[in-house]
């Protein structure tokens, strides 16, 4: 019981000569140079460089705002620069702050960009405060270092910063995208936006959002031999590569939420950074750009940093990519095959009444085996292969989408040659699909769709139909056909995706998907296909 009632007299002594100190002193002022975020740490100054002034002000427990007057005094050998919130006499070798501290409590503080001439030494930089019946003092000292240790060229150098390397396209956190070629930007086409706000009435602020949204990020890799703490202003501008006159394409915006805008004739993206003092220092910037105004091709990327003194330019080149007209076209396309399916109804049944009983029981059950070899086991193991993989896991599951699906395809066709089975055989499919796996989705329809209309195609104009017997130069040649047919619908399937789920994929990439999945995997199936059903239908008979 004594243990804590000398600690609780202890507590109230500690607060009231807290309280009386507070009130003994309304104002405090504070400096810190070189600025460091710990103030434990010892900081040297390097000459030439330019590094924070840091000027705290704090006032407790007064009834009323408080004007205060702050001057600060710099030795011979540092030099303050222009700023917002400061004035500077005497060359800039003094600094002087007026403000306005709230009421009860207020905090109030400056970030003072600050160079160091060449000659500078040790010394003290002193200030005072100034109320209406009050005047603080305070004091900062500082060091200076070996510049032969914090840079490895002569003192008097004046270009401290620069910049070492650049990256583009990267993520918002510095990563790079194995997808996009180096010095590729690609710029989402809005046709579709433009057209829904057309129909449905949509308000200009819907542009709002998209425009706020970055294209791209790029990074500077910055060297910092003098610790300079400034902050950079950047601008990025494009130019025509030959000419090297201005081009239009790239704005600016207000932050994540906010509207973006151009910045009169001279449209660019700007943004701010700050060098934080380390030697090196990594800086992401996200480049806003507008679609309806910037045109695809090879521009450079002019982009100028400044830090108050000195303009640093640099170019680098740039390719912007818009992409999505193409998907346009495909979805034209494949909703032209949708509709030419549902016109052809009754064609189709036809078919099932001209197979009979026979032929509706292969057809189903050819179907149902492409369902189960191929869809059920992409299905189940896609994403387990896509985790060890990545994007060319398509490539193993389409061992099953092509070779599998195609032998089983064209086995049915070389026992059953008549027009529509192909098409059978694919909405039997896909009727699975949706009814066991919920796959009803815009892209399935379509691609069904596709797939029926184009494989139709080509086996009536290749005579599939109207030859008595299948030579093998005939089924190398069709192998090879439907290898290049099924290539344009893996064309137009990708491309569908990109339209519809905004994603993207480079054009290696949808080449290779093209020549593997659709040419190689296809042909061989087909070829495959033509030998198993040649010898099905001498087990079946005639």
């Amino acid at each position: 019981m004594t243990r804590k009632l000398i600690l609780l007299l202890a507590a109230i002594i500690l607060y009231f000569c807290s309280a009386s100190e507070a009130a003994g002193e309304p104002v405090r002022l504070n400096l810190q140079y070189p600025y460091s975020l710990n103030p434990e740490e010892k900081v040297e100054v390097y000459p030439g460089s330019t590094q924070l002034l840091y000027v705290s002000i704090e006032n407790f427990n007064n009834s009323d705002e408080l004007p205060v007057h702050t001057v600060i005094s710099l030795p011979k050998g540092l030099t303050a620069k222009d700023g917002k919130g400061w004035l500077l006499i005497d060359g800039g070798h003094q600094i002087v702050v007026n403000r306005r501290l709230p009421a009860d409590y207020g905090q109030d503080f400056e970030a003072i960009p600050v160079e160091a001439s060449p000659d500078v030494s040790d010394g003290k930089i002193t200030a005072y405060l100034e109320g209406d019946n009050f005047k603080v003092a305070a004091e900062g000292e500082f060091e200076v270092g070996n510049p032969a240790k914090g840079m490895s060229s002569a003192p008097a150098v004046k270009e401290s910063w620069y910049i070492q390397g650049t990256a583009l396209p990267v993520d918002e956190s510095g990563n790079t995208d194995s997808r996009q070629s180096p010095g590729t930007i690609v710029v989402p086409d809005v046709t579709l936006e433009n057209m829904k706000t057309r129909l449905t009435g949509g308000s200009a602020a819907d542009w709002t959002a998209l425009m706020a949204k970055p294209v791209s990020y790029i990074l500077f890799d910055m060297r910092n031999p003098q610790k300079d703490q400034v902050t950079v202003h950047f601008r990025a501008e494009l130019v025509d590569r030959g000419t090297g006159e201005k081009c239009i394409g790239l704005i600016s915006s207000t932050g994540e939420e906010g509207a973006a805008f151009n910045d009169g004739d001279s449209q660019g993206t700007e943004a701010q950074f700050f060098l934080n003092g380390n030697k090196m220092q990594t800086v992401v910037i996200p480049i806003y750009a507008d679609p309806f105004s910037i045109n695809e091709g090879d521009y450079g990327l002019k982009i100028t940093l400044n830090d108050g003194d000195v303009d640093k330019v640099t170019e680098i080149p740039l390719t912007v990519i818009k992409s999505r007209n193409v998907g346009i076209v495909s979805l034209g396309f494949a909703l032209f095959c949708l509709l030419v399916v549902i016109f052809s109804y009754k064609r189709i049944r036809r078919t099932i009444i001209r197979i009979g009983a026979r032929g509706d029981i292969a057809v189903s059950l050819f179907a149902a085996m492409a369902f189960g070899s191929v869809v059920v086991p992409v299905t189940l193991l896609g994403d387990f292969l896509h985790v060890i993989l990545g994007p060319f896991s398509g490539l193993v599951t389409g061992l099953l989408s092509g070779v599998l699906q195609y032998l089983l395809l064209i086995s049915l066709l070389v026992l059953f040659r008549k027009p529509g089975i192909a098409g059978l055989f694919y909405i039997i499919r896909w009727l699975l699909s949706a009814i066991l796996f919920g796959r009803v989705t815009p892209v399935g329809i379509l691609l069904c769709a596709v797939s029926v209309v184009v494989i139709e195609t080509v086996l009536r104009i290749s005579g599939f139909y109207r030859k008595q017997e299948i030579s093998f130069r005939f089924g190398i040649f069709l192998s090879l056909l439907i290898g290049i047919c099924d290539a344009g619908i893996t064309f137009i399937n990708m491309q569908q995706l990109m339209l519809f789920y905004r994603m993207y994929y480079a054009d290696w990439f949808v080449g290779l998907y093209m020549v593997i999945n659709g040419l190689l995997y296809s042909t061989i199936g087909s070829f495959l296909g033509f030998k198993m059903g040649s010898r099905l239908k001498q087990v079946m008979g005639s």
